[in-house]
């Protein structure tokens, strides 16, 4: 029988075999790409949401341990006289004393029990000296506490005690120049701007 025969009759001819095999190979790459184009943003914005729930938690949790703080010496954490407006960090000022760093003990700490009233996980180290989502403690047992966007976070306090804190500025959801608020605790978000109130994360 002719080779070209037993090549129709018998196995399938290589080329045609190697060129459909090819084509296969490119529509299944294809399709990858287009599933690849469609779950980018999904899981992007799961992240975003992730990092906003992470951020709001640790807002919450600072909030309670400045609160658990008023409980044990019946004022806030604060160094001197300060205007109420003034927002404070969470940088060493103030971790420092949440932390219960042992420079707290010395005279003129404001935490000289050491008590730890915060407590979080590892900040992860990024770019310039920034940190993002947790604490950098320090050699002492104080440090700074970072949001998802490698920035502090930002607070208010009752320092005159009459039960309401000015509103910040950027905040425009309500007329009122008072919030019924003790401490306001806020990040501004990936945006790294408060007025871009969209993304920012806050407690009241």
């Amino acid at each position: 029988m002719p080779p070209n025969m037993r090549n129709s009759l018998g196995k399938p001819n290589q080329n045609r075999l190697a060129a459909f095999t090819l084509l296969e190979l490119l529509v299944v790459i294809a399709i990858i790409g287009i599933l690849a184009g469609l779950m980018y943003p999904a899981a992007t914005g799961v992240m975003r949401r992730a990092e906003s729930t992470r951020a709001s938690n640790t807002a919450y949790n600072l909030k309670a341990a400045i609160s658990s703080y008023f409980t044990e010496y019946r004022k806030y954490p604060v160094i001197g006289d300060r205007e109420e407006t003034e927002e404070l960090r969470s940088d060493e000022e103030l971790m420092d004393v949440l932390l219960g760093s042992d420079k707290e003990a010395e005279e003129g700490g404001l935490n000289p029990r050491r008590i730890a009233f915060y407590s979080g996980k590892q900040a992860k180290r990024g770019d310039e000296g920034k940190y993002k989502s947790g604490i950098n403690m320090d050699d002492s047992g104080g440090g700074t506490l970072w949001d998802p966007w490698f920035d502090f976070y930002y607070i208010r306090m009752d320092l005159d005690y009459n039960n309401r804190v000015e509103t910040p500025e950027w905040d425009t959801r309500t007329d009122s120049q008072y919030l019924p608020e003790s401490i306001l605790v806020w990040s501004s978000g990936k945006s790294g701007d408060e007025e871009v109130q969209s993304d920012n994360i806050r407690t009241w």
